[in-house]
């Protein structure tokens, strides 16, 4: 019998038929029954908890596919994801540096572009960051595309005086200059306390389970703390990792090494909390590497390199994501698949592809017949699409990633953010972006829009099956894990302008509130 009975909601329970239900059931940390209000009740236990939840849509926790987290715990930095004007940002970037304790730096490590600010999209000047930093260095990345800083910064880090950097408060260089400079920032103190913050962030945005890929640069101690607070049951985000190479080596000696641990590691030693599961989404950059209107340009014996690694990788036993922006990459990456698949099947692996911006109808095909995935992003709901548009052409940007093509394929999919420096991390936002098309400002960058249910299909039930937690995790049925969001508002029926302003009331994870607040409970006593 059950001792928590949520009732009267509209519960969209992203199961097989997609069907909306009243109630649902929980006991410790899993579902035990859903459906109508009478049905659901008589699983009600002695002294059970029922709560009327007065018409509330509920829906399943949303789960990122690609979402940078682990990087995100080494800093306190003030999040800019969704703010909507200039003048907002500086507010917000002014009273967080208010709070910060001696030493700390302001800090905003990407998430943010100034296209998505309606009106005035101007970036920051010094003036204004001396302003609200209060003598302490501001560092504020916008993407991986550029930063704006203040004078301490410049005075911190030693830029010199006839340094144009001294006059613009830009520093620009992509994404190598970004981590050079974000090297020298000081250490970001108690890393528990960095991950609580983090995680507590992504709850109150909606955010229950996150495919973290790894990423250069990342520190081992963020890794090991996040796994040490798992194994003391101190996690209330699902934090499932890859085998990636933070090194970013480029020799045929580093391949061979990365190979060696791929031999030497097995995925799935974990549990529903935090697991290792994949490799990626980085292992030999000169093959795949890429961004827009960059292709990869490997030779022979970086393919060759490159292979032998998946080729470890299917022999035992590995999923595999790998980043592939640009349509020639996603091609290579094809190869690749395709000559492992030959000896090692690669279907039963899910192994994917991440990003697929440029990804063509025949690449689809030939993905699908592979049995391969693909983890496609929101990230132009921030905008920043200069690049794009200038290789590419408008029309072909908007179609980057060709999310109705992709859809309509039959193929297996999901939706994830790419956050938190290249992308914003709200999966609202994400959902918002694939159903209107456009972004933050309201500017059109997608043409190729799906439904309401597939975008959130996407951001659940799809990425618990392309985790292999399809069993745990993705819908609200009985037997899964009670991990679900209490809304402030109806997903399926609201404007569809408003889908990004959406905010969980509650998120449930494991069947605990772990941020807001449910209404009072019944006080009747349900016998059982």
């Amino acid at each position: 019998m059950a001792p928590l009975i949520l009732t009267n909601a509209k519960i969209v329970t992203v199961d097989d038929q997609f069907s909306v239900q009243r109630a649902v059931a929980i006991d410790g940390a899993r579902i035990t029954a859903v459906g109508p209000d009478a049905a659901v009740l008589a699983h009600a236990g002695p002294g059970a908890q029922v709560i009327d939840l007065g018409g509330s849509t509920v829906i399943p926790g949303l789960i990122d596919n690609h979402n940078h987290f682990i990087r995100a715990t080494e800093h306190a930095e003030v999040r800019l994801d969704g703010v909507p004007t200039r003048a907002a940002a500086l507010d917000l970037l002014g009273r967080r540096a208010a709070q910060l304790g001696p030493g700390q730096w302001l800090l905003t490590l990407g998430g943010w572009h100034e296209d998505q600010w309606g009106g005035d999209r101007r970036g920051f000047t010094v003036a204004e960051l001396d302003s609200i930093a209060g003598g302490r260095p501001a560092f504020i990345q916008a993407q991986y595309d550029h930063a704006f800083v203040n004078t301490a910064w410049l005075d911190a880090t030693g830029v010199p005086a006839a340094d144009a950097t001294r006059a613009t408060g830009r520093v620009g260089g992509g994404l190598l200059a970004l981590n050079r400079a974000a090297a020298g920032f000081p250490a970001g103190g108690d890393l528990a306390s960095g991950v609580r913050a983090a995680m507590a962030y992504y709850n109150s945005l909606g955010l229950t389970a996150v495919f973290d890929p790894g990423g250069v640069g990342v520190s081992d101690a963020a890794y090991a703390t996040v796994a040490d607070m798992a194994a003391r049951g101190e996690l209330t985000l699902r934090v499932f990792a890859t085998l990636g190479d933070a090194a970013n080596g480029t020799t045929a000696a580093a391949a061979r090494a990365f190979a060696g641990l791929v031999r030497a590691g097995k995925p799935f030693q974990g549990d529903q909390w935090h697991d290792r599961i994949a490799v990626g989404e980085i292992y030999f950059a000169p093959f795949h590497w890429d961004h827009v209107a960059s292709p990869p340009r490997p030779g022979a014996p970086d393919i060759a390199a490159a292979v032998e690694i998946l080729r470890t990788a299917a022999a035992n036993g590995w999923p595999v994501q790998t980043h592939s922006v640009t349509t020639e990459g996603i091609g290579l990456v094809l190869d690749g698949y395709a000559q492992v698949n030959e000896d090692h099947p690669v279907r039963p692996l899910r192994w994917s592809v991440t990003h697929a911006d440029g990804i063509t109808p025949a690449q689809l095909e030939r993905a699908r017949s592979l049995g391969v995935t693909l983890q496609l992003r929101s990230q132009s709901v921030i905008g920043n699409q200069g690049r794009a548009i200038a290789a590419y052409g408008a029309p072909a940007a908007r179609r980057m990633p060709p999310l109705r093509l992709v859809q309509d394929s039959g193929l297996s999919w999901g939706l994830g953010t790419d956050g938190t420096k290249a992308a914003q991390v709200n999966p609202f936002i994400s959902l918002y972006w694939a159903v209107t098309g456009r972004s933050l400002a309201g500017d059109q960058v997608l043409d190729e829009t799906i439904s309401r249910e597939q975008a959130l299909i996407a951001h659940t039930k799809s990425n618990a099956h392309l985790m292999f937690r399809e069993n745990y995790l993705g819908s609200i049925r009985p037997g899964l894990l009670a991990d679900l969001l209490v809304l402030d508002r109806d997903y399926l029926t609201i404007p569809a302008e408003q889908i990004k302003d959406i905010r969980p009331t509650a998120t449930i994870v494991a069947g605990k509130v772990v941020h807001g607040a449910l209404p009072p409970a019944f006080a009747q006593d349900w016998p059982g």
